[in-house]
């Protein structure tokens, strides 16, 4: 759980305040056999103070999967630069970050990378808005069954709107 509240503290480093507000929910259906995880939800919420307006977590323990879903405020202005923010917040805790794509600038833009800081490996997918305003899901995997995890991530990264 410690690692997920790394992720979203690395993600509200590049939010400040704004008006507009993600949805309070992310529609997301978890994986088959994935339970809800309130508690990570709430670490990841508590993590991200003020900024945080809503997030959700689900995760199959036993195989060592997890995933959070997390929206935020923050300050409004150029998607490239909200992004290389991100990025550069994840990296400053330690977090190894790879295969990084990033939005071209304009009214809103997603951001993808790959990440890793031991035991877990993962992947992040966040949609980012001109407005400051940021959608996230990071998914992530230990040692137990990193591949069926992975492929589970890889499908719920895939249904982010």
């Amino acid at each position: 759980m410690a690692q997920l509240r790394l992720i979203a503290l690395a993600l509200c480093a590049a939010c400040g305040t704004s008006e507009a507000a993600p949805p309070p929910s992310s529609g997301l259906t978890a994986p088959a056999g994935w339970q809800v995880a309130p508690q990570i939800a709430k670490a990841a919420s508590e993590a991200a103070g003020s900024s945080a307006t809503s997030s959700e977590a689900w995760a199959e323990p036993a195989r060592g999967c997890y995933a959070v879903w997390i929206g935020l405020h923050g300050a409004a202005g150029a998607i490239d630069a909200a992004a290389d923010r991100l990025v550069a917040s994840v990296q400053k805790l330690g977090v190894t970050t790879s295969e990084v794509a990033k939005p071209a600038a304009g009214e809103h833009g997603e951001l993808q990378l790959a990440f890793a800081k031991q035991p877990y490996r993962g992947k992040l997918r966040a949609q980012l808005a001109k407005t400051g305003d940021v959608i996230a899901l990071a998914c992530m995997w230990n040692e137990r069954e990193p591949k069926a995890c992975e492929t589970s991530c890889a499908t719920l990264l895939g249904s982010l709107r």
